[in-house]
């Protein structure tokens, strides 16, 4: 397995290790609910550094994303940022990525890091025009810093960052190296995360956890990660997409700009759009104490109409949740959720879970 730059950073802290996107990541450090408690309320920080960078380039760069991806590229400006995909012929997401637009003609998408290799391939065999595509993934360590009091840590170190507004980024030197920091995230909380050189990515960590002692910053885990985005309704490439379901199916349909032009995919979201997505992602908090999984059956009068995607308990709610796959025509507020051979029942609900 690979190692990002902070292994031995995880190492001391007494991490617990697992294997994600074919590196060897923190899973935990004191307990994934500790961890989560702690960017709700204060502040974490996150070693994504396994995340892919893809960078592309030249006179005919602008036309080429348009094409390539669903979302209106043509509309953000230098120095802004958008949520996407790239997607089959089919209209399946091969993956979701954010989309940084670094000048008129110069964008990096960051991508998922178990799908980095196939991302790159694909807009490879895809590339039309005058560009450049560079995947410089193995130069580039990542930091995520999320929670409530992010801004004040992150403020002490660089005093300007929190002019940066939400889904926008801005350019500036840390060790004397260029680093890029953007205000998203992936947990519902206010955050930032931080492109720098893998030179001084331990130097920033350290910076960060110095800076946020006093604010009860904490190290946070995959485990903590993926229960916040859970909480958040947020998808997770391989759970709630792949290149089988398109975004309509999982309610993001808010990212396809139909009426931008012709897209990899959009003939095939058409005929979707006209005929019915057949499924949806929908929300189910558990009414007893009992914890759904992935693939779990969920059921309603003795009837299977779905697959949970996403299960797990919720810190912040003291439930087990579960984002799941129902029948577009399954118009229900109550169903049953098959957790090793017995029914639990579950209230249907809007995502998010929480409100922010």
């Amino acid at each position: 397995m690979k190692r990002t730059p902070l292994y031995e950073i995880h190492k001391t802290l007494n991490a617990k290790f697992m294997e994600f996107g074919g590196y060897e990541m923190p899973l935990q450090y004191t307990g994934i609910i500790e961890e989560h408690l702690a960017v709700r309320k204060k502040a974490g920080i996150f070693d994504v550094s396994h995340m892919g960078e893809i960078f592309i380039s030249g006179k005919d760069a602008l036309s080429f994303c348009e094409w390539l991806t669903p979302n209106h590229v043509a509309r953000l400006s230098a120095g802004q940022a958008q949520y996407s995909f790239l997607l089959n012929e089919r209209g399946g997401v091969i993956d979701d990525l954010i989309i940084y637009r670094l000048s008129a003609d110069s964008f990096m998408f960051c991508v998922n890091a178990s799908n980095t290799d196939k991302d790159y391939n694909w807009i490879l065999s895809n590339r039309k025009g005058n560009i450049v595509i560079d995947n410089k993934s193995e130069d580039i360590g990542l930091i995520s810093v999320q929670g409530p009091l992010s801004g004040i840590i992150m403020q002490s170190i660089f005093p300007d960052i929190q002019e940066i507004k939400r889904f926008t980024f801005k350019t500036d030197t840390f060790k004397g190296r260029q680093i890029y920091f953007s205000r998203t995230g992936y947990t519902g909380e206010d955050g930032y995360e931080c492109f720098v050189d893998n030179a001084v990515v331990v130097d920033l960590w350290n910076a960060v956890m110095e800076s946020g002692r006093l604010h009860g910053i904490k190290p946070i885990g995959l485990g903590a990660r993926d229960t916040l985005r859970a909480e958040m309704g947020y998808p997770l490439y391989g759970m709630e997409l792949n290149d089988t379901t398109t975004p309509l199916s999982a309610d993001l349909g808010w990212v396809i700009k139909m009426d931008k032009g012709a897209f990899i995919g959009s003939d095939a979201l058409k005929v979707v759009a006209e005929k019915g997505v057949g499924k949806r992602l929908t929300g189910i908090i558990m009414n007893g104490r009992s914890i759904p999984r992935h693939q779990n059956p969920v059921l309603w009068k003795d009837k299977i109409i779905g697959e949970v995607t996403t299960g797990t308990y919720s810190p912040s709610l003291s439930r087990g949740i579960a984002m799941a796959y129902i029948d577009d025509d399954a118009e229900v507020s109550e169903v049953g959720v098959d957790i090793r051979s017995i029914l639990h029942t579950g209230t249907v609900v809007q995502l998010p879970f929480i409100k922010k």
